[in-house]
């Protein structure tokens, strides 16, 4: 019998993905898995920003798709990067995910998820609610306690009609940092309740890595980000595919906005 609870997430730079390969129960191609004894309660899928951290990937996909197998889950990760001469900009890359991962299945919820970022315990359920959720609430870079009360970034999850409500991400913040903020911001202008999940359970350890720059207009954009709610989201966001490909444990985007 699988014990479950917590577990500590293997971090190792010599993983070797094919041996993550045969932990699964049943797979598709494209990193689309289902659970071989039950029909999933819900399909999930799982987006994650990219930027040249092939190691973080690694670990985090040997780490994830055991994790998810656990909680039965049908579920889909999905890998979006941008074309290298765009500075990075987290929330196209959000936004094109849920699109794309649209054409693919009706999923009944969207995991927006940091790739330097793993689950320490089973019982944090990889599933949507009626309320927006904030799965990272406990990190043991912030000694396991929230930063701010407002925080949504890192890991949360939404319903696709909860998505199209508040029309996702705004499209105009460049580097990291503030689009999370922002998202709150829509949700709470839209009297809806973020639910925050309980802190001994939704714990989960950050990989080291080189803390990239923050953009000082980002708090420009977060005073006036209201007015923007519906010309700047996903209902607006206009990109260009550069390429698709279904790898054995997830799928690979590459955009151009």
């Amino acid at each position: 019998m699988i014990q479950v609870g917590f577990r500590k997430p293997v971090i190792n730079d010599e993983i070797n993905l094919k041996e993550t390969l045969q932990k699964y129960r049943s797979g598709k191609c494209g990193g689309h898995f289902l659970p071989s004894n039950c029909k999933a309660r819900q399909k999930v899928a799982l987006f994650i920003p990219f930027r040249n951290t092939y190691e973080h990937l690694k670990i985090f996909l040997n780490h994830m798709h055991p994790f998810l197998t656990r909680q039965d889950l049908e579920y889909k990760i999905y890998i979006i990067d941008l074309n290298e001469r765009i500075l990075i900009n987290r929330s196209p890359l959000l936004n094109v995910r849920f699109l794309e991962a649209s054409k693919d299945e009706d999923y009944d919820c969207y995991f927006f998820h940091d790739v330097d970022l793993l689950p320490e315990n089973d019982y944090n359920l990889y599933r949507c609610s009626e309320l927006p959720r904030h799965m990272s609430v406990s990190k043991d870079k912030f000694n396991y306690q929230l930063p701010y009360d407002t925080f949504f970034g890192g890991v949360s999850a939404m319903t696709k009609e909860q998505i199209l409500f508040v029309n996702e991400f705004s499209n105009k913040f460049s580097c990291w940092g503030g689009e999370d903020d922002d998202l709150f911001n829509r949700l709470i202008f839209h009297n809806m309740t973020v639910l925050k999940s309980m802190s001994d359970v939704s714990r989960y350890i950050i990989l080291n890595h080189k803390q990239s720059p923050f953009k000082p207009e980002r708090f420009k954009l977060l005073s006036t980000g209201i007015k923007r709610v519906m010309q700047d989201g996903i209902k607006n966001l206009k990109y260009k595919m550069m390429k698709r490909t279904n790898y054995p444990l997830y799928t690979y985007i590459k955009i151009s906005l």
